[in-house]
């Protein structure tokens, strides 16, 4: 018997149960403080009757804000991965220099962004959301690999919504019911589109962001208070996304990496840690590898 699995699982409450005050505050400020009542009045009587379902030349919706020529080596496999496997799906890839040709952004947005108000990264959260509002489409952030199999193998061109939704260890507000960071729609739903005027709201009136996760609290309140988001999400299946991401260093097996391209969809990988092509025993790895292998034609 371990003596510390008591204190362990003691801790994993109280940590649990702080999590959830926090949220729930949050959750409770967002509403009341911040716009959000408004937007549930507005969009707690939506029907899914008028969502177009997901298609097979749905855009892929990608960013890198500084382009492509500034990307990250492992950044740029991923971009030619979406690309080799996309099927009959365009992937365009918004930049700092086009995304106005696809979204209205209002102009308090953008001078909050170019005055450092909204950092970059909330900034893509706001983005994303409208791009799928407007257009429908897959939104992919740019280090997801799709190491084999074409995405409509996964993602069906006859739903109406798709994301990551998994099981999940850790007390996050979104609890695993999605992945702001690949999720899919057709025109018309009204996730992206609740979830863009949550955060129009909030920056209306605000000029410090409450949580970084404020993409997932806004998910959160769709799914609870509106009941065609709550049933859409419910009714998408577990999705285990692939680990590849923990190994970019480690020495590459072609056996193993059979599995991680079969067994799982895709992988969730990083540029931001030191990567290398080769270990100090000469010996390729997995980052390697797959710089190798998507761009052996660049």
């Amino acid at each position: 018997m371990n003596p510390h699995a008591g204190s362990r699982s003691f801790g994993k409450r109280i940590e649990y149960f702080f999590a959830r005050i926090k949220q729930h505050f949050i959750i409770f400020y967002l509403i009341n403080f911040c716009g959000g009542k408004d937007v549930i009045n507005k969009y707690k009587e939506y029907s899914l009757d008028d969502v177009e379902p997901i298609s097979e030349s749905s855009p892929i919706w990608t960013c890198w804000w500084q382009g492509e020529n500034d990307m990250p080596l492992i950044v740029k496999a991923c971009y030619q991965a979406m690309k080799r496997y996309a099927g009959k799906h365009p992937v365009i890839l918004v930049t700092k220099d086009n995304y106005k040709e696809y979204v209205d952004m209002p102009s308090n947005i953008i001078e909050k962004q170019q005055k450092g108000i909204i950092d970059i990264t909330h900034f893509s959260d706001i983005l994303r959301m409208m791009l799928l509002s407007k257009h429908g489409g897959i939104w992919m952030d740019s280090t997801l690999l799709i190491a084999l199999k074409p995405i409509d193998k996964f993602i069906s061109p006859s739903e109406k919504f798709w994301t990551c939704h998994h099981k999940t260890l850790y007390n996050n507000v979104a609890q695993g019911g999605w992945t702001s960071f690949f999720l899919a729609c057709g025109k018309n739903n009204p996730l992206p589109s609740f979830i863009a005027d949550m955060h129009l709201k909030y920056w209306g009136g605000q000029n410090k962001l409450i949580d970084y996760l404020l993409l997932d609290y806004t998910f959160a309140i769709a799914r609870k208070y509106v009941p065609c988001i709550h049933e859409m999400v419910e009714k998408v299946p577990i999705t285990s996304m692939g680990p590849l991401g923990k190994y970019l260093n480690n020495s590459f097996n072609s056996c193993d990496w059979e599995h991680l391209c079969t067994d799982y969809n895709f992988h969730k990988l990083t540029y931001k840690i030191p990567l290398q092509t080769k270990n100090a025993q000469g010996e390729i790895t997995y980052y390697g590898h797959i710089t190798e292998s998507f761009l052996e034609q660049e």
